[in-house]
């Protein structure tokens, strides 16, 4: 007797002895899409874990389309409803939109925003020069590739948005909707950030 590949359920030998894999068509079906997975689908399974856990934990997840906030449920949400928030889980598992973020709301996570700073995949002199006056942290591409997001704890009473050095740059604490991404560029846990210092250095 055999084994299904897929429920494990006992199949008899065909008659000509030949070893079966597979009860019935349905496993047989199960079976095939398992195995055609998509690169990008095997990719995501492999670096699950990329996103840090101090994101991960925090049940503040939306999708999004263009860089408009979208609920699990399919409707367009505002940053102040809790109520369209889902798990991170939640927003991997859905396929609405064109991808997921992450929303600030002042709790000490923030984000720093840097916009068409990425040359053949590395950051210019300023983007690196900013990156280099804080410790370790995560940093991801943004969805262009152009960009790229900083992400650690910081304290800042509002938002920021100016630009220097030709680097565009915009810090947000609170009520406002990131893209993430997983594509990191530093792969790292949240660490604290000097925001007064970092953003001072690269203003002078």
């Amino acid at each position: 007797m055999d084994i299904c590949e897929v429920c494990e359920t006992g199949i008899a030998r065909s008659k000509t002895g030949r070893p079966r894999r597979f009860c019935s068509n349905a496993c047989r079906q199960k079976a095939y899409r398992r195995e055609s997975k998509t690169r990008a689908e095997l990719y995501a399974e492999a670096n699950r874990h990329i996103i840090p856990e101090d994101l991960r934990i925090r049940n503040r997840w939306v999708r999004h389309i263009g860089k408009r906030p979208l609920a699990i449920g399919g409707w367009f949400c505002s940053v102040n409803d809790e109520r369209a928030f889902s798990t991170y889980a939640a927003v991997k598992e859905s396929t609405r939109g064109d991808g997921y973020g992450f929303v600030l709301n002042g709790d000490g996570v923030v984000c720093i925003d840097l916009d068409d700073c990425v040359v053949d995949g590395q950051p210019n002199r300023a983007a690196q020069n900013l990156i280099d006056t804080l410790p370790e942290t995560y940093v991801e591409f943004s969805p262009s590739g152009n960009g790229l997001h900083i992400w650690g704890f910081g304290k800042m009473e509002k938002g920021r948005r100016f630009s220097d050095d030709g680097l565009k740059i915009e810090v947000y604490p609170s009520a406002r909707f990131i893209t993430v991404t997983a594509r990191p560029y530093v792969r790292a846990r949240l660490a604290i950030l000097d925001l007064h210092r970092a953003l001072r250095v690269l203003a002078v």
